[in-house]
């Protein structure tokens, strides 16, 4: 047999198992691979998608073989360069293109053929692979190029640190599992190697992770509040388990519910006497009742726990107190809260809701009245208290909007409150006409430059020192635009229950 045949015996004998199992799973002749496929058995179709499985496996691994000597023939610069001479800037690309794949399997390729590729000392010496147990799970067609990427990446990154005979092992461990974890098993079972063998590398892999930690939310052009992040695993962990929680309590309530009523009753049940009762027509065991069939999709249970465990966290008694005062601001003409015609909107978001949005949210947190009376939580508190309360908050940002400073786009979640007359310094009241919303960049500069804030007729005023306006001209603090008629009553529907 000539060498090359010889060399595609283990590929040959692949493709005659395939054909045999094709063949098996055939109640009669073939008639073309669509129309066969659709008449085979369901174990007969199972053998075939191993077989072709293993063939695609000893195909890769003969592509790998071929793309670690064309890497070595594309890096001499000169006239034996096959990739240059083919047009190409790399060999990479050449392989991508042939293969009509991508750049990276292409680099996989090479990377997994070079691993597991005889090499020659400098006396001309064969040695064995630098990888040879890889090497020999992919000559037995027991790998997919994919694991044994993922298994070269981590010896390779560890090698340099961990024992000789301790990295031998896992790596023969790596390639016995392989089959039977797929990639996915892998990359988890290298993630607790790599602390095995390289314990004095798990610290700075954990730095490394959290530096990269980061969360954007932003409100998008159809309205959408979208988030996108990526945490560390000490940090991660408690979201995630905390999410997935709330969706495994929500499944668990939808498949109870899905057993139907009745489903235990066959042809009535019984009562207290223990005699049957008629209950009309049970359902037949085991029969699901379609009204409790969960329409959710999994990331939209994600998304509806996340905002479940923020309500929570805004009214739980013992958050940080920045959380317990803040408080989820809707705001919205009385009348539309009683007719249900008309929107509302919620501070610090630009989309509208409707009204129905906003009698949910009062009626899972409760709701009380913006402007507060004599039976209501009072508004001034004198020298009795330090800090405003959230209901003179409330009152605040009806009056500024957010940050009152000209001009100033904070929305009232980025803002605070604050006394116009110093609390020690002028004995000033906490009373909602000696405070003033100001986000932090604009508290500084009222602090440190020195301007006067008056408050007339429900409108602020910021009057500068003489260094930035000799005139000292008063301007006019931002406030909130007029959005509800005159007599109406605005609400504040909390996202926390009290």
């Amino acid at each position: 047999m000539p060498e090359a045949a010889a060399a595609l015996t283990e590929l040959q004998s692949a493709c005659a198992v395939v054909d045999d199992n094709w063949a098996g799973a055939l109640p009669g002749g073939s008639t073309g691979s669509g129309s066969d496929v659709r008449v085979m058995s369901g174990d007969g179709l199972m053998r075939v998608t191993e077989s072709l499985a293993e063939l695609a496996r000893r195909v890769q691994a003969l592509q790998a073989k071929c793309a670690a000597e064309l890497a070595a023939r594309s890096r001499s610069g000169g006239d034996d360069d096959v990739a240059h001479r083919h047009g190409f800037s790399s060999p990479e690309r050449l392989i991508a293109t042939v293969t009509g794949g991508r750049y990276s399997d292409a680099a996989k390729l090479v990377a997994v053929g070079e691993a597991t590729a005889a090499r020659a000392s400098f006396t001309g010496e064969q040695l064995p692979a630098r990888h040879p147990h890889l090497a020999a799970g992919l000559e037995a067609g027991s790998l997919c190029v994919d694991a044994a990427d993922t298994i070269r990446r981590f010896l390779d990154g560890v090698a340099l640190r961990a024992d000789r005979v301790e990295l031998g092992e896992a790596e023969r461990f790596l390639v016995e599992r392989a089959p039977l974890v797929g990639v996915d098993g892998l990359a988890r079972l290298v993630k607790q190697l790599q602390a095995r063998l390289d314990p004095d590398g798990v610290k700075p892999r954990e730095d490394e992770l959290r530096s990269q930690r980061g969360l954007r939310i932003w409100e998008d052009r159809a309205g959408m509040i979208q988030l996108q992040g990526a945490f560390d695993p000490a940090n991660g962990a408690p979201i995630k388990l905390a999410v997935e929680a709330l969706v495994s309590a929500e499944l668990h309530r939808v498949r109870d519910a899905k057993r139907g009523f009745g489903a235990s009753v066959v042809g009535g049940q019984s009562g207290a006497d223990g005699e049957s009762e008629e209950v009309g027509e049970p359902e037949a065991a085991g029969e699901p009742d379609e009204i409790f069939v969960e329409q959710r999709t999994i990331a939209q249970l994600n998304a509806d726990a996340l905002a479940d465990i923020a309500r929570l966290s805004l009214g739980a008694k013992h958050a940080p107190a920045a959380l317990r005062q803040a408080t989820v601001v809707a705001r919205i003409d009385a009348e539309a809260l009683v007719t249900g015609h008309g929107h509302a909107t919620i501070d610090g978001i630009d989309q509208p809701v409707s009204v129905a949005t906003v009698r949910e949210l009062a009626m899972s947190a409760g709701i009380s009245p913006l402007l507060l009376d004599h039976r209501s939580e009072p508004l001034e508190l004198g020298r009795a208290a330090r800090l405003f309360t959230p209901a003179q908050k409330l009152a605040l940002i009806e009056r500024d909007g957010g940050c009152a400073w000209p001009a100033c786009n904070r929305p009232p979640s980025h803002t605070q409150a604050h006394h116009i007359r110093w609390w020690k310094r002028h004995r000033g009241r906490t009373d909602v006409g000696n405070g003033i919303m100001l986000c932090s960049h604009h508290h500084h500069r009222v602090h440190d430059d020195g301007w006067v804030i008056t408050v007339r007729d429900a409108q602020t005023w910021f009057t500068p020192p003489v260094h930035l306006d000799p005139r000292q001209r008063p301007r006019p603090g931002n406030r909130r635009l007029p959005s509800m008629r005159v007599g109406s009553v605005g609400v504040v529907a909390r996202a926390a229950a009290a």
